[in-house]
């Protein structure tokens, strides 16, 4: 980056009409710094997730039974040929073709944007915030309509009580939820539980809570999924909580 985007001659400047050159840098330039950062590493060991932000019928010549489905892959990695399982519904299909930033390749990673083509998978099964997963004999993400997080309060126009109606927004989708039960308040530094069971949480406090949403919702937990385990919670178009998914509650 560097090489491309800064000049190493001094910096041109003008001043009383006259171009005049400036040696004077304090430390090295921003560029110089980001060509210095450690890339993040890849979860491509883990079982293979896609969230899915849109799908349409078909994708190339002869593709009358497939669907193609677009998204980000937030784990794993996946080739043309493998199984796949649509979660929620359960059904099986068979990877056909893959798109990486448009450009046509027999695989993906982690962090890749792609363009998956799947045989023998009815569109009417899928919407947005449909997961992909890794096919048998992989474990799918678990679709929940309970489970509990601990959320950072920041500033809700009302005090959250318990059955307190929001919106949950996770990956691409938005859900109605609501605040089933307030567990506790805790110290975020030290973890130290503040009061068990409180009535209501405040503005800036840290707390664990069972959220039940109208709809089951493909959530795994943070500590095995940082991407599918983040949520954020609005109300009246502004975000009044963020959280981590801690348990589920399975059926």
């Amino acid at each position: 980056l560097a090489s491309w985007y800064f000049d190493d001659d001094a910096a041109t400047v003008a001043a009383d009409d006259k171009t005049q050159k400036s040696s004077s840098r304090a430390g090295p330039c921003l560029v110089d710094l980001i060509d210095t950062f450690t890339m993040p590493e890849r979860p491509v060991n883990k079982p293979f997730r896609l969230a899915v932000t849109d799908f349409f019928k078909g994708g190339a010549v002869g593709s009358s039974n497939s669907v193609s489905v677009s998204g980000r892959i937030a784990q794993g990695h996946v080739q043309i040929g493998e199984h796949v399982t649509l979660v929620p519904g359960g059904v099986t299909g068979v990877v056909k073709s893959i798109d990486v930033d448009y450009a046509t390749e027999d695989w993906a990673v982690a962090g890749d944007s792609v363009v998956l083509m799947i045989q023998n998978v009815d569109i009417q099964l899928l919407s947005i915030a449909t997961v992909v997963c890794a096919g048998p004999p992989a474990k799918p993400i678990q679709a929940v309509c309970r489970f509990e997080a601990q959320l950072v309060v920041f500033d809700p126009p009302v005090p959250i009580t318990n059955g307190f109606p929001t919106l949950m927004h996770i990956q691409s989708l938005n859900v109605p939820v609501v605040i089933h039960k307030i567990i506790e308040t805790f110290d975020q530094r030290t973890g130290e539980v503040v009061k068990r069971r409180p009535r209501h949480i405040r503005k800036g406090a840290t707390a664990r809570v069972e959220i039940r949403a109208e709809t089951p919702v493909c959530l795994e937990l943070f500590k095995d999924s940082k991407e599918l385990g983040r949520l954020m919670l609005r109300k009246n178009g502004e975000t009044i909580a963020a959280g981590i998914v801690t348990s589920l509650f399975i059926k």
